[in-house]
């Protein structure tokens, strides 16, 4: 019962992953952390757009040799210049979220061109989307794989391990 969880922390954005981490936790540990509140053993990788110095090994998809073709067509028609004019207005962000430049849709669509990111993500038990690019690809995992459990921001997930993971363990 007490066995290792396969933590698999999610970001989406080009954010420095080093830096959302210190900013939500300070200087801990989100593998102490979890492992902590959960009182199990806890093996923590990292599915991030941009590279991580902290977590060497974790898989990066947002490399520009990884980007779709799509994603550059999009560029050189323009549609990038006029994303960015649609985000001053929110009717313009709404349009942005349901389009092929959202951040959430380009994360997914280079996660899912990484056989080892779409392996690290089904090996998990518990995924932690980091920031709101990273929830769509969390969400879509998890409608393949029902059985991992999936949380939305590094605060929230280490509230639920305290409570979920307490209560297992006294009864």
């Amino acid at each position: 019962m007490n066995s290792s969880l396969q933590v698999v922390a999610i970001i989406g954005s080009p954010t420095d992953p080093d830096q959302l981490f210190r900013s939500a936790l300070g200087g801990d540990s989100l593998q102490e952390e979890l492992a902590k509140a959960s009182g199990r053993d806890v093996r923590l990788q990292v599915v991030s757009w941009s590279p991580s110095e902290k977590f060497p090994q974790g898989v990066v998809v947002g490399t520009a040799a990884g980007t779709e073709a799509m994603d550059r067509v999009l560029s050189r028609i323009g549609a990038v210049r006029l994303q960015g004019v649609l985000q001053k207005y929110p009717a313009g962000r709404l349009l942005n979220s349901l389009g092929p430049l959202d951040q959430s849709r380009v994360f997914w669509r280079a996660v899912q061109k990484r056989e080892d990111a779409v392996s690290v993500l089904r090996s998990a038990d518990v995924l932690v989307a980091v920031d709101l690019a990273a929830v769509r690809t969390a969400w879509k995992t998890r409608q393949n794989n029902p059985s991992v459990a999936a949380y939305y921001g590094l605060a929230s997930t280490l509230k639920v391990f305290a409570t979920r993971f307490a209560q297992t363990t006294s009864s």
